[in-house]
């Protein structure tokens, strides 16, 4: 022992003093035979070694920060947040004061084994998001956009010389924290575009107008902050030498850009089975490493050729949705949180406290001031409502895991000290906590939607247009969408709009897309069979001779905030009608299918939000057969109404009347009536609202009506079973009286809230008839879950 101390003290006497992760002193090697894994604590401590030290730092991190996470709820934190905290905890700052706890847990080695891992982790996560930029964002932004993510960058920087200046009159700062404040500037600019659409994301306000407009300002913003990045690197050398530096950088860029992104893109197209696929995703990933080496030759952190292969493969399916989830299945869950929590390990508090410490606080304080009000001013010249502009400015101020980044890089190379390294990730935890409650507080989309009220279907007459809004996320329900419009009998006097909306869940990109579908080959890559979609309901358009109008639409968002472009567009065209599919499919012998639970959120959301009536369609098939005679005669579509009463019943009876003249409908009208009247007012509402259907129907032939009375929910299953066999499409209201004897013990099976009582009886497997169930607007339950949630109990 005594021999291996003093070979250690001549070696460090020998290679001299460095500075480490977080400490003053590096140790530089160990003399061990066996120094990645051990032998087992029979023989030795395995902590001594790389492999075990590394993987109990990351689950003391993994266990620190879940429990930082729990505490920190309230305040709505995100979980990036939690990692760096996570990271000052164990560092010397607070655990780390404990010396065998650090020379046991954190040795010098082993910090430097656990940032070279996560520094990996970072650069493949940046690999990731920038694949899924859309880098055509920046060539349609608008002239306020451009303006904003300008000012938006400038302001935070001008406003942070601004206070050096005025501080150092009144106090000399000294020339350290001069060669600082300029790095320090640029990094407050800061508005990164991978960082602020996952902020909309997470507050499910991305495919919002709010956070489509963020999104565009935010890019514009971090291109600026890129260019400068790259200029303040190349500009540190000698004027020679920065010639060659951007010579050598121009060149590297055209060669990812003109070159490999090509090269790779057609290598793609031309993979056609698995495997080539397989040899195809780790040819990038050599390609990738290539391009992170390159980049830290040329003197840029690796981090940037990564981001710029990135931008230079194409976004979105089938390319970019495969590659990103290969990548941040391992990289967001493990290797992202390592370099988070490495960030804050370097983070040492007791810097913060000196009197030089307090000059900087403010220098950096004032580059959040200046990017708030310098975002502000410029959106609310451009336009922008001032209860838009706030919170605008607001996300524009939200940090993440890029500008740690940038803080870490930028202390690596001793353009920032530890002491300020310190305060900007400090400031940016406190700053980014309060962000994220303070938008969810500000911003509502939903609640423009309930300004002007809800639109119901209007009454039939001639001369009365209605618009309808369906949404299709497959080719599935298609045949059913069309026969449905065209049993709605669109006539030149009474024609329909028709506005259709093909939703698709945001993959292998970063902002949230709603565009008509003639334009999504210049934002996105087509979806699986949304041109078969096009083509059918062109076809019905042209066999309408006129009397149905349709344009399409794409929307691709998070499945946590789709409901918000169905709405939206639902508010936009002024729709009566949102015909939504059900989340459940059924096979051709009438067994369940496909579960789609994502949809059955967008579902729930649409129906408790949406600016008109809305309807859910149970498709199974029955009226998007074909029917015909043996002589080729087309039979019609048999469609009932169920009638039970009250505001959603008479909304699909007023739905009906529009098909009562086309020929090829056959509608029946069966109103399940209870034999003792409990609720005189209801009754006589629904009574009127029935003399008025007959009123306006007269004696047509291919309407036939019904009445039946029962006592119980049990009378109403036997009413139903009773038209089951003579029925393509049953038409019902989604909420009835929950105290009403029609449903009486109906609703102790209730499975999907989403479509009422009766609604969901029908869409067990025992029926097999197709369903349209009819809201006319939200319900107590659908407004206020937990009253429903009682209601259902």
């Amino acid at each position: 022992m005594e021999e291996e101390m003093k070979h250690w003290e001549s070696t460090k006497a020998t290679m001299g003093m460095v500075s480490g992760p977080f400490q003053s002193e590096l140790l530089v090697c160990q003399r061990t035979n066996h120094i990645i894994n051990s032998q087992g604590f029979w023989y030795c401590n395995p902590l001594d070694y790389a492999m075990p030290i590394l993987m109990f730092q990351i689950t003391v991190v993994f266990f620190t920060a879940r429990i930082l996470f729990l505490f920190l709820k309230p305040l709505r934190p995100s979980l990036t947040i939690a990692y760096i905290l996570a990271g000052m905890v164990v560092s010397p700052s607070l655990f780390g004061k404990n010396n065998r706890y650090l020379a046991e847990i954190f040795p010098p080695e082993g910090i430097t084994v656990l940032m070279t891992f996560s520094e990996l982790g970072f650069m493949i996560h940046l690999f990731a998001k920038g694949v899924q930029v859309d880098t055509g964002i920046l060539w349609r932004a608008r002239r306020s956009e451009l303006l904003i993510g300008t000012v938006c960058f400038f302001s935070p920087f001008l406003s942070t010389i601004l206070s050096y200046f005025t501080l150092n009159r009144l106090v000399d700062l000294g020339g350290s924290l001069r060669d600082t404040v300029p790095y320090v500037a640029i990094v407050n600019s800061l508005s990164s575009f991978p960082v602020i659409t996952l902020l909309l994301t997470d507050l499910r306000i991305l495919n919002s107008d709010l956070g489509r407009f963020a999104t565009h300002v935010s890019l514009v913003c971090d291109t600026w902050t890129w260019s400068l990045s790259l200029l303040a690197v190349v500009f540190r050398c000698t004027k020679l030498e920065s010639l060659w530096s951007i010579l050598f950088i121009l060149t590297f860029v055209s060669v990812v850009i003109f070159i490999i992104g090509p090269v790779i893109k057609r290598s793609t197209r031309q993979a056609q089975d698995g495997e080539e696929e397989e040899v195809h995703f780790y040819q990038i990933m050599v390609i990738l490493l290539g391009c992170a080496l390159l980049s830290e030759i040329l003197g840029q952190h690796c981090s940037f050729g990564a981001y710029l292969m990135g931008l230079a493969l194409p976004q979105g399916p089938p390319f970019g949705t495969t590659l990103v989830q290969k990548l941040e299945t391992v990289s967001d869950s493990l290797l992202v949180p390592t370099f988070l929590a490495a960030s804050g390990l370097r983070t040492q508090l007791s810097g913060m406290v000196a009197v030089s410490s307090g000059y900087m606080q403010v220098i950096i304080i004032m580059g959040y001031v200046g990017k708030f009000f310098g975002t502000f001013v410029a959106a609310i010249i451009s336009g922008t409502p001032f209860w838009d502009a706030v919170p605008l400015s607001l996300i524009m101020c939200y940090k993440g895991i890029i500008e740690v980044a940038v803080y870490i890089m930028w202390f690596d190379r001793k353009m920032i000290d530890r002491q300020v390294y310190a305060q900007l990730l400090v400031t940016m935890v406190i700053v980014t906590t309060l962000i994220r409650p303070l938008v969810a507080y500000l911003y509502d989309p939903s609640s423009r939607y309930m300004i002007n009220g809800r639109r119901n279907l209007p009454e039939s007459k001639e001369g009365v247009k209605i618009q309808i809004l369906v949404c299709l996320h497959s080719e599935d329900t298609v045949p059913t969408m069309v026969n449905l419009l065209e049993a709605s009998n669109p006539t030149p006097v009474s024609p329909i709009s028709v506005f259709v909306l093909h939703l698709e869940e945001l993959k292998g990109r970063c902002a949230a897309v709603l565009v008509p579908h003639h334009h999504l080959d210049r934002t996105a890559s087509r979806g699986a069979g949304s041109d078969h979609i096009v083509n059918a309901f062109t076809n019905y358009e042209q066999s309408s001779g006129g009397s149905a109008v349709v344009q399409h639409f794409t929307a691709i968002s998070p499945f946590e905030s789709m409901h918000d472009d169905v709405c939206a567009l639902a508010l936009d065209k002024r729709t009566h009608l949102i015909i939504l599919p059900f989340h459940k499919t059924w096979d051709i012998d009438g067994s369940e299918g496909f579960t789609k639970y994502g949809f059955r959120s967008v579902n729930r959301n649409v129906m408790s939000r949406a600016p008109c009536s809305v309807g859910v369609l149970i498709d199974r098939g029955s009226l998007g057969s074909a029917h015909h005679t043996a002589g080729g005669e087309a039979m019609p579509y048999r469609v009932s109404v169920l009638f039970l009463g009250g505001a959603d019943d008479r909304e699909a009876l007023a739905y009906s009347m529009r098909m009562v003249g086309h020929p090829r409908v056959s509608l029946t009208i069966v109103w399940v009536k209870i034999r003792e009247d409990q609720d005189e007012s209801e009754s006589q509402l629904d009574k009127d609202t029935m003399d008025n259907f007959w009123a306006k129907v007269g004696k047509s032939r291919n309407v036939k009506y019904v009445e039946e009375t029962t006592k119980d929910g049990v009378g109403t299953i036997q009413v139903i079973r009773s038209i089951e066999t003579a029925v393509d499409l049953l038409i019902v209201g989604k909420h009835h009286d929950p105290w009403s004897p029609l449903i009486f013990g109906l609703m102790e099976w209730s499975e999907n809230s989403e479509l009422g009582v009766i609604g969901d009886l029908l869409a067990t497997s025992d029926f097999h008839f197709s369903v349209l169930v009819v809201q006319r607007e939200p319900t107590a339950a659908a407004s206020f879950p937990l009253l429903g949630l009682a209601i259902s109990g």
